[in-house]
C-alpha cells in the first residue's frame, strides 16, 4: 500500500493548577486554553493517519509554570480528524495550523469537541467516532 499525507487535527487544553502567587488585572482564575493544531503525518491510511495523530499529541503534552506561579498542564482531548493531502508535503510531523483561544474552565470538554469538531451527518461527533473507532471513556 501506498504511503499518503494527512493533516491531522488535534484539540489539547491547558489548566492553571494551584493557588497563584500574586494577581493582576489580566488574571482569570476561571480561564483555560485550548489549542487546536493540525500536523503532517505520514500513513498508509485514514486510521493510521489518526493512530499517529493521536500518539503525536500525547507525546507533544508538557507541563510549565505561569507567569502566576501556578503549574499549567496540557490534556489532550482524545479526539482526532484527518484529511488527506493530494499534494505531497516535505517533512513528517510539522505542524501547519495552531489556534489557541481562552474558555472558561466552567465549559465542558464535550462542548469544545463539538464546536471544534462539529456535528455531522452522524449525530454528535463523539458518538460517531466510538461507533467508528470503539469505545472510549466520556469526556466531561
Amino acid at each position: 500500500m501506498a504511503w499518503k499525507w494527512f493533516g491531522v487535527k488535534q484539540l489539547t487544553r491547558w489548566e492553571a493548577v494551584g493557588k497563584p502567587k500574586s494577581i493582576d488585572d489580566n488574571y482569570d482564575e476561571e480561564a483555560t486554553l485550548i489549542k487546536e493544531r493540525i500536523v503532517l503525518i505520514k500513513a498508509r491510511n485514514f486510521n493510521e493517519a489518526i493512530k499517529k495523530g493521536e500518539k503525536e499529541a500525547k507525546e507533544n503534552l508538557s507541563e510549565y509554570k505561569n507567569f502566576y506561579g501556578q503549574k499549567v498542564k496540557q490534556r489532550y482531548l482524545e479526539v482526532c480528524d484527518a484529511f488527506e493531502f493530494f499534494d505531497e508535503p516535505n517533512e513528517n510531523g510539522v505542524e501547519v495550523f495552531s489556534l489557541i483561544e481562552t474558555v472558561s474552565h466552567k465549559v465542558k470538554d464535550s462542548v469544545l469537541i463539538e464546536n471544534k469538531f462539529g456535528k455531522d451527518r452522524f449525530g454528535n461527533y463523539l458518538e460517531h467516532c466510538a461507533k467508528r473507532f470503539g469505545e472510549f471513556e466520556n469526556r466531561n
